[in-house]
Order: structure tokens, then C-alpha cells, then sequence
């Protein structure tokens, strides 16, 4: 029964995650700074095809400074990671203002209604905006990631 109370919580979250995000009706605009990921393929290989990466979110202002550890979650076979792989995100909030933990959780790629060729990765607090990938366009990247975890690590 302890072993189902976790599972039960973490379904709950994700659950109101979501609820909260697609009933979000502002738009995500203001600049607040760069999330920049550098994937480890060493881990992916040991836990299953989904890569994992080491982040490092940087205010635009430089007064927030937070680490994270990242799933990419592939609707794509193919995303495979092999070799490292370095992917460059802008971060957006609605409000304009950055704080510690602000990307933590569940980011769903979607198509932006105003520019179908803008990759976005929609969260609860931020939406992400890629700007740059190593090894594949940003287009074939959007496609075949579904979506991002993001768990912040103590500096």
C-alpha cells in the first residue's frame, strides 16, 4: 500500500499539471533568459531510450542562475542519444520575472497558432522556444521529442 501512495501523488500532480497549463489563456511572451541542455548518453543507455541531460537556466538580468536535470521524452525512436548533443532553449514567462525552480516539471511541445515553424515546449509557469540544436534541425528535434521533464538541483 506505501508503494501505491507515491504513484497515486505523482499521477495527481501531473493530472493538475495539465489542467492548469491547458486552461492557461495568456500568452507566454516576455524574454527571461536561456535554458541551455547538454545531453549524457551514458545515461540513456542505462535507464532506456529517453535522454537525460544536464541544464543550466540563466536569467537575461543574471540573477537567477539554476541547474536542472532533464528527460527528453520521444514520440520518435530516433531521438535516440548516441553522442552528446548541446540544445538551446529561450525561456518565456507571461509575467516577464525569473525565480529559482521556475522550470520544474512537465514541458509539451506544441504548435505555435501565429508561426507553425516555431518550436515551443509548453509548461505551466514558462514555455520554452528552441533556438538551437548540435546535431538535428530544430524542426526534426520538435517533432520527435513529446516532451521535457525538468527537475531543479540544488546549486
Amino acid at each position: 500500500m506505501r508503494s501505491i501512495a507515491p504513484a497515486i501523488l505523482g499521477i495527481a500532480l501531473g493530472a493538475g499539471a495539465s489542467y492548469a497549463h491547458a486552461n492557461r489563456t495568456e500568452a507566454v511572451e516576455q524574454v527571461v533568459g536561456t535554458l541551455t541542455c547538454v545531453t549524457r548518453p551514458e545515461l540513456s543507455i542505462v535507464f532506456g531510450r529517453s535522454p537525460f541531460a544536464d541544464c543550466a537556466f540563466i536569467a537575461e538580468r543574471g540573477d537567477v542562475r539554476q541547474a536542472y536535470q532533464a528527460v527528453l521524452r520521444a514520440s520518435d525512436p530516433t531521438l535516440q542519444v548516441e553522442a552528446v548533443q548541446k540544445i538551446v532553449w529561450r525561456v518565456r514567462t507571461r509575467d516577464g520575472s525569473s525565480r529559482p525552480a521556475m522550470l520544474q516539471g512537465a514541458f509539451r511541445a506544441v504548435t505555435d497558432p501565429a508561426d507553425r515553424n516555431r518550436s515551443i515546449f509548453a509548461g505551466q509557469f514558462a514555455d520554452l522556444e528552441i533556438v538551437s540544436h548540435s546535431r538535428r534541425s530544430i524542426n526534426a528535434f520538435a517533432r520527435g521529442a513529446a516532451r521535457i521533464d525538468l527537475a531543479a538541483v540544488d546549486n
